[in-house]
């Protein structure tokens, strides 16, 4: 795999997120990063032509969609232009030496979400608190008794904390998957090996509407892969539906089922055609 090494990335910070890992994923260990406090900052980097590539999770296979960040799709005009899945493996480090003199756990909403099962067995009395990010969460542990962060185990050298517990989620195969964001299409890999396209529609609040819109995938042999929606906030009860399938803008089937859905629309954004990274 050889891809875009030069422009600064935009992730979800400090340094030790999942996040992180996703940007030395896609564009190496070498690549110059910057972190962010939150999405909403990652994406006024690129905006501002402070880093050329920005980096947010967008779903885990075990917790769902990150709903801001599907909003934060349609509220900016940035293209996705690749998609990365990394493992995530989380840990409990705190700097405590036992686990029943941690009274609060620190982690982003959805690491809470995704080790419930496992903090409710092992820490039911404990306080759990969400933070802008794991790394937070265990930046947050290393200067206070009495706490530990669910993080990734970089973390645990970056802030001199202890691994209590390893591998504490819940699920099995536990995945996020992230979206590079930029300003304009550009092709981050030389030699990509798969394609996604993925759009945002709404339709008439009709029977059957968004039944007719899947319509042209199925007769064109274009394989859909997810769909969400997310209310279109205009005061009725409307909603518009993202979606995203296999293939690139060129290829034949993709193009012809796209334009046909697009004639039958209210709205339509194509909000990328891009390269999935092994």
């Amino acid at each position: 795999m050889s891809s875009v090494t030069d422009g600064v990335v935009a992730f979800l910070g400090p340094a030790g997120t999942f996040s992180e890992q996703a940007v030395r994923a896609v564009f190496g260990r070498e690549a110059k990063a910057i972190a962010e406090p939150d999405f909403d900052a990652v994406l006024d980097a690129v905006e501002s032509g402070e880093a050329r590539f920005g980096v947010i999770a967008i779903e885990n296979n075990t917790n769902g969609t990150v709903t801001h960040a599907l909003d934060l799709l349609l509220e900016r005009r940035l293209c996705i232009v690749g998609e990365v899945s990394v493992p995530v493996v989380h840990n409990l480090l705190t700097l405590e030496k036992r686990l029943e003199d941690v009274r609060r756990v620190y982690a982003h909403a959805q690491a809470l979400a995704q080790c419930r099962g496992w903090l409710s067995r092992h820490m039911p009395d404990a306080e759990r608190i969400a933070v802008s990010s794991n790394a937070e969460g265990a930046r947050r542990a290393s200067i206070e008794r009495g706490a530990a962060g669910i993080a990734a185990i970089v973390a645990a050298d970056i802030y001199g904390l202890r691994a209590a517990a390893k591998s504490i989620q819940d699920g099995e195969g536990n995945r996020t998957r992230f979206l590079v964001m930029a300003r304009e299409p550009e092709m981050i890999l030389e030699t990509p090996k798969a394609f996604k396209t993925s759009i945002v529609f709404s339709v008439p609040n009709v029977p059957g509407s968004l039944y007719d819109m899947m319509t042209p995938m199925a007769e064109n042999g274009v394989q859909m892969v997810r769909i969400e929606s997310r209310p279109a906030r205009n005061g009725f009860w409307d909603y518009n539906f993202f979606i995203d399938v296999e293939g690139s803008v060129e290829t034949p089937g993709v193009r012809e089922a796209l334009a046909a859905m697009e004639a039958r629309t209210e709205h339509w954004r194509l909000l990328g055609s891009y390269p999935v990274v092994d």
